[in-house]
């Protein structure tokens, strides 16, 4: 009996099931029912009345004063590198050079042969004060002779004859001196070599005449006015000696002294620049080359810098620069001292901002921050968040900028009143991130519509 009863009761449940199959599928799917659209509202600012600031915000880092970079300006191997990273070096001391053997070996010997013109040029000085010496007392005695009249044709004859040929024969060495000093430079040009040869065979004329005259002398002389006049000549040559004398020494050999020391300045100074020489005192900050490896010319290898004295310097944009001066305040907090605010003074901006004054090199694209009163340990390289105020105004009428609209040019703003918006032109006046002046079109309290 109570299986017949459950056989009856499923049947039931399936009879049901499919009548109602049988009617969804007559009826079809219900709709489902679009939203209302949900206007958004737009919003709303209030005109207030307070303080009104443009400032520059930037980061920057705790930096040397004096800081400098150093480079090689000539392309090579390291040779030598004398200091690591964290040493006190002295201004003046070497910190790496370049393999630079081959230029030592050109440097001693370009100083001796600048030595050896010195010398040559002293020894011809020297020369030249002899002979001016003795040519001054030759002209003394032609002078007393003359003078006094004590001497008769054929001794005053025979006298500046003897002068004479002293003369020729002395001026014979000299040439013969010069051309073999010249023989022995091979370097020397052709034609001044063949001047000095020239020198030689007129002093070889000078002296044969110089011996003729003497042999005359010797011989018998003219009268005592004939006499005279040789006395007279002779006064004239010794003062044409004493003339030649006093115009100096070949200036060649000047010149060669000139040369040499020339070739010694350059060597010097290709040396030079293979040498990473300390400008100041200081401390190596960076050092970027070691032995054996390849150095570029102009490439930073050594940072020298002072970190005794501190400040904090920033790379900006042409945006900000414009708008910064020399002398400007700044307020300084440090990114690990956050409770501990400082604050400093604009000391130095890029030279192409700088207007010319307070400017620091070419070179330096930085701006420099100095303390008013340094903060106690700090450390290289600190960060620092830098306010600087452009613009404050007090008691301003001033709204947020997304209260403000603009176009072509105009600004205004959509006032809310009881009887619906109007809209109502503005002008400006300071403006920053979160804040612009009002100065006219609006009062204090009234609501704005934004967009």
């Amino acid at each position: 009996m109570k299986g017949t009863l459950k056989l009856l009761l499923l049947g039931t449940v399936f009879l049901l099931a499919a009548c109602g199959r049988g009617e969804t599928a007559e009826l079809g799917p219900t709709p489902t029912p679009l939203p209302t659209p949900i206007v958004p509202e737009r919003p709303t600012y209030t005109v207030q009345q307070g303080t009104v600031v443009n400032s520059l915000q930037f980061t920057g880092r705790v930096s040397p004063v004096q800081e400098q970079p150093l480079f090689f300006k000539s392309d090579g191997f390291v040779d030598q590198v004398f200091v690591q990273r964290g040493d006190q070096v002295q201004a003046g001391d070497v910190l790496a050079q370049l393999e630079i053997t081959n230029l030592q070996n050109q440097l001693a010997q370009a100083q001796v042969a600048m030595e050896t013109a010195e010398i040559r040029l002293a020894q011809a000085e020297q020369t030249r004060q002899d002979a001016l010496a003795e040519a001054a007392i030759n002209r003394e005695k032609i002078a007393l002779q003359l003078q006094q009249g004590q001497v008769n044709a054929n001794s005053a004859a025979l006298i500046a004859s003897q002068i004479e040929l002293d003369n020729a024969r002395r001026r014979l060495a000299d040439a013969e001196y010069e051309l073999q000093k010249s023989l022995d430079r091979e370097w020397e040009p052709e034609n001044l070599r063949r001047q000095y040869e020239q020198g030689v065979a007129s002093a070889q004329d000078a002296l044969r005449v110089a011996q003729a005259r003497y042999n005359d002398a010797l011989a018998g002389g003219s009268g005592s006015a004939v006499n005279r006049q040789l006395l007279e000549q002779d006064l004239a040559l010794a003062d044409l000696r004493l003339a030649q004398l006093e115009r100096g020494i070949d200036p060649l050999l000047a010149l060669e002294v000139e040369r040499a020391r020339l070739e010694v300045e350059k060597i010097e100074t290709q040396i030079a620049d293979a040498q990473l020489i300390a400008p100041f005192d200081g401390e190596v900050l960076s050092l970027n080359v070691r032995a054996g490896s390849r150095a570029e010319a102009f490439q930073t290898a050594v940072i020298l810098a002072q970190p005794q004295n501190l400040e904090i310097t920033a790379e900006l944009g042409s945006a900000e620069l414009n708008q910064m001066s020399v002398g400007q305040i700044a307020a300084i907090t440090l990114r690990n001292r956050l409770d501990d605010p400082t604050s400093g003074v604009v000391r130095q901006l890029p030279y192409a901002f700088s207007g010319g004054t307070a400017g620091g090199g070419p070179q330096d694209t930085r701006v420099r921050i100095q303390f008013d009163d340094p903060p106690a340990d700090l450390s290289l390289g600190e960060l620092a968040t830098v306010v600087i105020v452009l613009e404050e105004k007090e008691n301003a009428l001033w709204l947020p900028p997304a209260a403000i609209r603009t176009f072509q040019g105009r600004s205004f703003v959509v006032i809310q009143e009881a009887d619906g918006q109007r809209r109502a032109d503005v002008r400006l006046g300071i403006q920053s991130a979160d804040r612009v002046e009002i100065l006219e079109g609006v009062v204090e309290g009234q609501v704005i519509v934004g967009e």
